[in-house]
């Protein structure tokens, strides 16, 4: 297999599925190797630290099959753990847009608190979207899937990657800068407050575009249920891919206690230690949040 720009059939096609699972935006499923599919062929390469040239050759072909298998297989229960001391993970709902999910998993208390602004932003009007939240535990580590994710203890979700920073008229969320590489995420809601926002996007970075309408702040709603935000990488406003952006994710830090808590206690209130101990992110159980673990 050599698939590039030009290249055209089933095999294509197939290659397109593939991107589309993984929510790399390769334009219509049609069989034509276009400009757009090589834009999420080298998104993908450069994610999984391979050499980026926007060819499918039988490496990148077979990064792109595993890496679906694991993005199918975090949006499907978790097998149950036969440990009544454990926490259940829950699953909940979300608003389809695009090629993103209508429902994801989180272990129960962060079920709960993500329920409850999932219930505001409706009310208000609004939608919350996703890219998933569990991560499997032999999910591979590469520059855009860290080992110590909270995604893997069941403690964080992401919205769906398209559904913010595209088109500023249409987007469900609207992402304003807030300094030290920190986003602020509106949902756009009928019942929301009018504001006048300046939106960045991914072809404008570094200066926002002023957006004005009614929106709720959900980057605030979150923080009241206990979800903090991450940093976008430094990379991203270098010019990097839009993947280092991060505005989508959110992490559940309620009951952490910085210094103290470990990246293992909190796998272990979901999963059995015989089930993590041949896994790659057990060997970084020791890592202490607010240190290495944040």
């Amino acid at each position: 297999m050599n698939l590039r720009i030009k290249s055209s059939g089933e095999e294509v096609k197939s290659l397109q599925e593939l991107l589309t699972v993984l929510h790399l935006n390769p334009g219509p499923i049609d069989g034509e190797f276009g400009d757009k599919t090589e834009d999420a062929v080298l998104q993908f390469q450069e994610q999984q630290g391979l050499y980026a040239d926007g060819v499918v050759g039988s490496i990148t072909w077979n990064a792109l099959k595993k890496a679906a298998v694991v993005q199918l297989d975090e949006q499907n229960q978790p097998a149950v753990e036969s440990d009544n001391r454990l926490m259940n993970w829950q699953r909940v709902a979300a608003d389809p847009y695009k090629d993103g999910y209508n429902r994801f998993y989180l272990r129960e208390d962060a079920a709960k608190a993500y329920l409850r602004v999932y219930e505001k932003v409706k009310q208000a009007g609004g939608l919350l979207t996703s890219s998933g939240a569990r991560r499997a535990l032999n999910a591979e580590v590469n520059p855009s899937r860290s080992a110590t994710s909270f995604h893997y203890t069941g403690r964080a979700l992401d919205l769906f990657v398209g559904s913010g920073m595209e088109k500023t008229k249409t987007d469900p969320f609207i992402i304003s800068s807030d300094g030290d590489r920190l986003w602020r995420v509106y949902a756009r809601a009928e019942g929301g407050e009018q504001m006048d926002i300046e939106a960045i996007t991914y072809g404008s970075r570094q200066r926002g575009k002023l957006v004005t309408g009614r929106f709720v702040d959900l980057t605030s709603l979150f923080k009241e249920e206990g979800f903090e935000r991450i940093r976008a990488r430094r990379s991203f406003f270098k010019g990097g891919i839009w993947l280092g952006a991060e505005w989508w994710h959110f992490q559940y830090e309620k009951g952490l206690e910085k210094g103290k808590s470990t990246f293992g206690n909190e796998l272990l209130k979901v999963y059995r230690e015989q089930t993590l101990s041949l896994t790659p992110v057990w060997q970084y159980r020791h890592y202490i949040f607010g240190d290495k673990w944040n």
